[in-house]
């Protein structure tokens, strides 16, 4: 019945990480990852150590402290869907569950069998924000950056704008030209798995990992040259044309590479593998209660949570319904389309967008993104930021003015307010994200970034509301202060209440 217990623990935490895997095609993978981690542990059962079990008062204490950690962390999970460190948080703590019950049935030997495979499985857990901008925007810079050299070997001018490669029939963009190098996470689960699998030593391991990380570097570079290639011979459309294809061909040569690397890494005589358990060798007896005491609380813990939610979304209210007005009839203004692979990956309801030059020279363009309510609406909504996407394109951080709030025709609107530099163009950038329902207590959007505004989310019993972001970013303001005093005098022609 314990056993049962802790697959129910486990059940939790992968459910919870499953919209993450669902909206993020990085994390994909993570749907195999508790297939996988459940053969591992059952390669480790046959030759597990002699068992000892330990009989310690406090250790009780701490299976009882962990479990309670449990309503917290569902609370707040709720509706903080994207908060990464709660992920890692609820990984730790089931983990260390387990740990808890392999120390009684068999001692320390039974956590230090049991180990690699019970930590394989936080693999599925997505990398804290800064740790994957920082590492993937890097790598995505720098096989952009390699595939500009490759194409000026081939005669073919390119310039790099961050991992946007430019050529002479246009932009290469970020889904066309090295999105594939999401496959090093893939590449680095399967390296774990396999490392695992074949009981290699922990410098083995390391240099499978490196091994990975060299093919996922030459495959994508192999990719984004090839697709850069297609576009300055044959156009874009024929290189959108191939953007799948060329995708699929790198996770068959990338995987399919890492299993002959591992098998060829193999050691020629391995030792033997003790003989199977015999009867005594099996779990020690466990009282039922306990199984049946967890199951009740984790049962209780979810009824708590919705409760919770249930009471307090009766007391939302509807927030301002507001719409864009476009300037039709400026001359300058041209509508713009969010490309059809950004939709894809962003999953929203609706966009529209826009770009145009007002009478004194500034240059405007704003988009509006709308996500229907759902779980992953706030998650898929914060993932389209300024500080996310312009640095992918190549533009640098110049200042971030922090928050400023407008009004428009009787609605008040909190923007974040940055400024970016694209090459000798100085650019600012005001970011709102706004939510279809909020507390009566007068907040009209929900923020991004400060731990107050996740916890105002738990104590208000906001989740699964619609979203909506509005970006302008307007050229020829010098300062901040321009930027947001142009903004003011402009956005009045722009909001429309509804």
């Amino acid at each position: 019945m314990v056993l049962l217990a802790l697959g129910a623990c486990w059940f939790l935490f992968f459910n919870e990480l499953r919209d993450e895997w669902q909206v993020n095609p990085q994390y994909s993978y993570g749907y195999l990852v508790p297939l996988l981690g459940a053969a591992l542990l059952w390669r480790r059962w046959p030759d597990r150590p002699d068992a000892s079990p330990r009989q310690i008062s406090g250790l009780f204490g701490v299976i009882a402290g962990l479990l309670l950690l449990q309503l917290p962390l569902n609370i707040f999970l709720e509706a903080n869907p994207e908060w990464r460190l709660l992920y890692w948080i609820n990984g730790f703590q089931v983990m260390a569950l387990t740990c808890c019950f392999l120390y009684r049935w068999g001692g320390g030997p039974w956590i230090s069998h049991f180990a690699p495979p019970l930590g394989f499985m936080l693999i599925a857990v997505p990398w804290p924000m800064q740790w994957e901008q920082a590492i993937i925007q890097g790598l995505m810079r720098f096989v952009a950056g390699l595939t500009v050299e490759v194409a000026g070997l081939f005669g073919i001018p390119a310039i790099q704008h961050g991992n946007l490669i430019e050529v002479g029939t246009g932009i290469v963009g970020i889904d066309e030209a090295c999105s594939g190098v999401r496959s090093l996470q893939s590449a680095l689960m399967l390296s774990l798995f396999l490392g695992e699998m074949y009981r290699f030593s922990w410098l083995r391991r390391a240099g499978l990992i490196g091994g990975s990380l060299v093919f996922v570097l030459l495959a994508n570079l192999t990719r984004t040259s090839f697709l850069v290639w297609v576009a300055a011979k044959r156009g874009l459309d024929q290189m959108a044309a191939w953007h799948d294809t060329a995708g699929m061909v790198i996770m068959f040569i990338v995987l399919p590479s890492l299993m002959v690397l591992a098998y060829l890494m193999k050691p020629k005589t391995s030792a033997g593998l003790a003989q199977p358990a015999t009867q005594r060798d099996l779990f020690p007896q466990t009282p039922q209660w306990i199984g049946f005491s967890i199951i009740g609380w984790l049962l209780a813990v979810m009824v708590v949570t919705e409760v919770w939610y249930r009471s307090h979304e009766k007391n939302l209210v509807s927030n301002l319904e507001w719409s864009v007005a476009w300037p039709v009839n400026n001359p300058q203004f041209t509508k713009t389309v969010v490309p059809a692979n950004s939709l894809a990956i962003l999953r929203c309801s609706d966009s529209a967008a826009g770009s145009w030059e007002d009478e004194t020279g500034n240059h405007w363009s704003a988009f509006v993104l709308r996500w229907n309510p759902g779980k992953n609406s706030e998650q898929l909504a914060k993932g389209h930021r300024p500080d996310i996407c312009f640095p992918a394109a190549g533009a640098k951080l110049v200042d971030d003015f922090g928050g400023v709030t407008l009004d428009a025709n009787g609605v008040t609107i909190p923007f974040h307010h940055q400024s970016f530099a694209i090459g000798a163009k100085l650019i600012h950038v005001f970011y709102c994200l706004w939510s279809d329902r909020i507390s009566p207590h007068g907040e009209t959007a929900v923020q991004t970034g400060p731990y107050a505004s996740r916890l105002s989310a738990v104590m208000t019993g906001k989740r699964n509301v619609g979203q909506k972001v509005l970006e302008i970013v307007v050229q020829g303001p010098d300062s901040g202060d321009d930027a947001v005093t142009t903004l003011k005098q402009q956005l009045p022609n722009l909001i429309r209440r509804q």
